[in-house]
Formats: structure tokens, sequence, C-alpha cells
């Protein structure tokens, strides 16, 4: 494996870091800002009670450029995002 990503991986493990407790969270996804600025939302599972986890599939990372990531969940009341993370998505034999 390598630590680049390129176009059209499928499987690729994202792991969101909440900066807090999360567990018993509910409506956990990842909401995502592609390169054009399309904006979609994962469905991730909290993994090691302080974390979001999502394995990508098919069309997930169908493009070149920098992605924006925020974790989304709910607990108890409160319902929102957390801080702003990015990750790069490289085209074929860059």
């Amino acid at each position: 494996m390598t630590d680049k990503h390129f176009v059209d991986e499928i499987g690729t493990v994202i792991t969101v870091d909440c900066g807090c407790e999360i567990t018993g969270a509910t409506g956990t996804a990842l909401k995502v800002k592609k390169p054009d600025g399309t904006e979609v939302s994962w469905t991730a599972t909290i993994y090691d009670s302080n974390y979001l986890r999502y394995t990508t599939v098919a069309g997930d990372l169908d493009q070149v450029g920098v992605y924006y990531v925020q974790a989304y969940l709910t607990i108890g009341t409160w319902v929102g995002r957390g801080e702003t993370c990015e990750f790069i998505i490289y085209g074929k034999f860059e």
C-alpha cells in the first residue's frame, strides 16, 4: 500500500477523530465535499469510542483533487458537524 490514494479506489478506510467520546451517538455520517463542489453523505460507524469510520465503495473517490470531510452525528439533543479535515485523491500514474 501507499500513503497516496488514487481516483476510483475501493476499500479505502477513512477514519475521522471526533475528539471526544461518541459512543451512543446516532445518525453517524461523514459529510463530504468533492473536488467539483458536489456534497455527499457517507454512512459511518463508530470506531474505538472517539472515531467515525467509513470504507469507500465504487463511485466514492471518483474525482481527482481535494476532498473535504466533516464528522456528522447526534449525541443527546445535540446534532452537528465536527471540524473540517481534507485529503487528496491523485490521478492515475501521478
